[in-house]
């Protein structure tokens, strides 16, 4: 029973650094564990929110706990909201256990892990394996909190931190300038590695420093034409290129490439860690009409795939009628003309009173402009309701409705689809979709969970950045869910090899024979 109580404990955790903290050891812990009551899992979790230092936004009270047995507006409730807004728990469906007694061992290895501290005991980890944490363990963890805390950043004086700036340039000027192997350092690479790694210490995959090279890429990707094999990619690992999501339509989709596809080598070249981003890209770009092989690493099976490369030019939103009754609405992405070309698809079906249901397609739509999705869902919502609310560190923004009343999708059997792909824009669409319209069926796999907004920032010399500034929410409830995917309320894998075929679709196809 302890180790499944620690395990499940453990499932919990979610990687967390404070900036520059220092490490303290508190020595020769005494115990005295017969006059202290033992504390539960619950007690813990409400101790660890209490001791916190970091400041967090009042918007965490928004957060929607998962946990079966936590009841609502309890106090437990408000710690786990905080320890989930700080990624230090995550927030899955399960029972918390909340009754059950956790071991000495386990709590002091969870609070050196939350708060940087290094508790060290005269007790071996098997005595304290046999021994449940008491109010005495909280004292000496409180005690090192507080002695720790103030060599935190966080709590650093302005002269501190300006003193670290300073640091930083010296060791730069003094490894570029003395350093014994000083002729063979590339002063370009170090900048660029020490920008990414302050990039990478945010622990948010969406912020992300581009150099040049890797920024014209990018921005080439958002221009939607360009010559290259059609897919997101992706490398935010040393040896691991990935396929994020092949276009629809584009040389990869017809090679059969397919998402959390790894690329190991193209054509001869094999990718190392000694691999930019940059340098792959450039193996697999240019020009139209040639071909490239692609080694593959699909889950445990490795193979080829040769891939023609291609102009791409890719439509926002593709619509055509599909049935007598059925109209299909593929939104690629969330562009510069997909509320022009949504705008079309909706006058088509007013054109066809026959047309009884609508289906939208969001699969591998994983991202766009907030504005354009909000635009979308202008012809859903009625109007001055909220399409969208975007909460920043210090303030918060509201989307509301313009009302297009082209059309009245209630009287319309709905249906989304989505995949592990949709994300970001398409996640807000389906949600409030579901928010407003209880006739509406979302089918398939689970999505991504993307709730966070970027902005890019161009530098002089044609670099970027790629940062994250605020976090979306449910524009009905205001719930954050970007540690909750959207679930099918159908479920049906993608038939892969009926695709490959004679690209049979067969979740189309059962989404245009569903009745219900």
């Amino acid at each position: 029973m302890k180790k499944i109580i620690l395990s499940v404990l453990l499932i919990f955790l979610f990687s967390f650094e404070i900036t520059l903290a220092k490490t303290v050891e508190i020595t020769n812990i005494k115990i005295n564990h017969t006059i202290n009551k033992e504390k539960s899992i619950e007690e813990i979790f409400n101790f660890l929110a209490e001791n916190q230092k970091i400041k967090i936004p009042k918007s965490y009270k928004h957060i929607q706990v998962q946990y079966k047995d936590v009841i609502k507006w309890s106090k437990l409730e408000n710690s786990l909201k905080k320890l989930i807004y700080l990624d230090l728990i995550k927030n899955p469906k399960l029972q918390l256990n909340k009754n059950k007694k956790l071991n000495s061992w386990s709590f002091y290895r969870l609070t050196e892990k939350i708060f940087w501290l290094k508790l060290n005991d005269k007790k071996t980890k098997k005595e304290l394996l046999k021994l449940k944490t008491t109010q005495n363990d909280f004292e000496t963890v409180k005690r090192a909190i507080e002695k720790n805390w103030i060599n935190i950043k966080t709590k650093s004086s302005d002269k501190t931190i300006k003193q670290k700036i300073q640091i930083f340039k010296d060791v730069y000027n003094t490894i570029i300038s003395w350093h014994y192997n000083k002729e063979s350092i590339d002063e370009w690479e170090i900048l660029d590695f020490a920008i990414k790694w302050i990039t990478d210490w945010t622990k948010d995959k969406h912020t992300v420093y581009f150099p040049p090279v890797e920024s014209k890429s990018f921005h080439d990707s958002l221009a939607w034409n360009y010559e290259w094999i059609g897919s997101y990619v992706d490398m935010l690992t040393p040896w691991e290129f990935k396929i994020v999501s092949p276009l629809p339509w584009s040389p990869s989709e017809k090679a059969w490439l397919m998402g959390w596809d790894i690329v190991l080598k193209i054509d001869w070249k094999e990718i190392t860690k000694n691999s930019s981003l940059r340098e792959v890209i450039s193996w697999v770009k240019w020009p139209a009409w040639t071909k490239v092989k692609l080694t593959i690493k699909r889950k445990n099976k490795i193979f080829d795939i040769e891939v023609t490369r291609a102009k791409i030019t890719i439509k926002d939103v593709d619509h055509k009628q599909l049935s007598t009754t059925t109209y299909y609405i593929q939104i690629k992405s969330f562009w510069e003309n997909v509320d022009k070309d949504f705008k079309n698809a909706i006058e088509e079906i007013n054109k066809n009173p026959n047309i009884s249901k609508i289906i939208i397609d969001l699969r591998n739509n994983w991202w766009g402009y907030l504005h354009k999705v909000s635009n979308i869902l202008s012809y859903f919502v009625p109007e001055w309701e909220k399409t969208a609310v975007v909460k920043y560190s210090s303030n918060e923004k509201k989307y509301y409705s313009k009302w297009y009343s082209l059309i009245d999708f209630s009287k319309y059997k709905l249906f989304l689809l989505q995949n592990s792909w949709t994300a970001s824009a398409s996640e807000i669409m389906i949600w409030t979709i579901n928010d407003y319209y209880k006739n509406a069926k979302t089918i398939w796999t689970k999505t991504y969970w993307k709730w966070s907004v970027q902005v890019i920032k161009p530098y002089i010399d044609w670099s970027s950045l790629k940062y994250t500034v605020a976090k979306w929410f449910t524009w009905k409830t205001e719930t954050w869910i970007d540690w909750i995917w959207i679930e099918p309320k159908l479920e049906l894998d993608f038939d892969i090899k009926a695709y490959q075929k004679n690209w049979f679709d067969n979740q189309l196809d059962k989404a245009i024979f569903l009745n219900k």
